[in-house]
């Protein structure tokens, strides 16, 4: 990934840009554009519906860069817009089901189809299963069952690392207001995790992480992950192992990696399950 640039260069580049300059707006954005894809496919569940939002967020820019006031970054304004355009985007969306990922396994077992596609996947090239971008794959879809500004506010805070007060403005609401949400999202994904994910214990076994590494051919398969870890001295509760899976996943190549493959077929499914149940 491309380093960020100096708050004395964007000011530069700001200025270029707000002119008229569009080698100065790709300079500003170029270093932010694989996170920012990232966190817009981590909203929305789909690659497509990410790269067709993503196009949606430039040309914003683009639209709104000579009023952009700079009283916050250009980073966290960026943000911002896509924030937006992801929000708008999910208001016409279903929540998914907590155990859509559950159902989504009982029907592959099922579908022969299905099952000849996942093989096809394995037998790619350039494929290569890792757990925790399947971590992050899960996290995806379980934030997926939030109220969108609770899924945001996760989003911005615990994966992307804004302050409460950065995240706030982007959200356009208060501080107390966007802490409340934050604390709703967390306590909602913790209680979600529990009957969902078994890489809490000694088994380790789950048909949507290290079950499925078992069928994938073992050349294709990553480092294994029996369990999570919450750290020295730390003890496993819910709360501690949100926070693990927090820290994996933000460290997880999940739009961009080696599973990726596997992982947009998945969503696939779901999103068209998910959103179009009667």
């Amino acid at each position: 990934m491309d380093a960020e640039i100096s708050l004395e260069l964007e000011s530069t580049l700001l200025d270029q840009a707000a002119a008229g300059d569009s080698a100065a707006l790709e300079n500003l954005i170029k270093p932010l554009r694989r996170p920012l894809f990232s966190y817009i496919y981590r909203m929305v569940s789909g690659r497509q519906d990410a790269e067709d939002l993503l196009q949606d967020v430039l040309v914003r820019v683009l639209q709104n860069l000579p009023s952009f006031r700079r009283e916050s970054g250009f980073k966290t304004w960026l943000f911002g817009i896509a924030t937006h355009v992801c929000l708008d985007h999910l208001k016409y969306r279903k929540r998914w089901r907590v155990e859509a990922q559950l159902i989504g396994e009982e029907q592959a077992d099922k579908d022969t189809v299905t099952r000849e596609r996942l093989y096809s996947i394995f037998a790619k090239p350039d494929f290569k299963y890792d757990i925790r971008e399947h971590i992050a794959f899960c996290f995806s879809c379980v934030s997926r069952t939030l109220p969108p500004e609770e899924q945001a506010a996760l989003m911005l805070k615990e994966v992307l690392g804004f302050t409460a007060r950065e995240a706030a403005r982007m959200l356009e609401v208060s501080e107390p207001v966007f802490r409340h949400r934050l604390q709703a999202s967390r306590a909602a994904m913790t209680g979600n995790y529990e009957g969902l994910c078994q890489l809490i214990n000694k088994t380790g076994l789950c048909w949507q992480c290290r079950g499925l590494r078992e069928v994938i051919p073992e050349a294709k398969r990553g480092p294994d992950l029996v369990q999570i870890d919450v750290g020295p001295g730390r003890a496993i509760t819910p709360e501690a192992l949100f926070d693990a899976r927090i820290e994996i996943i933000k460290e997880a190549d999940y739009a961009e990696g080696r599973s990726t493959a596997l992982h947009d077929f998945f969503l696939e499914n779901l999103r068209n399950r998910e959103e179009n149940r009667t």
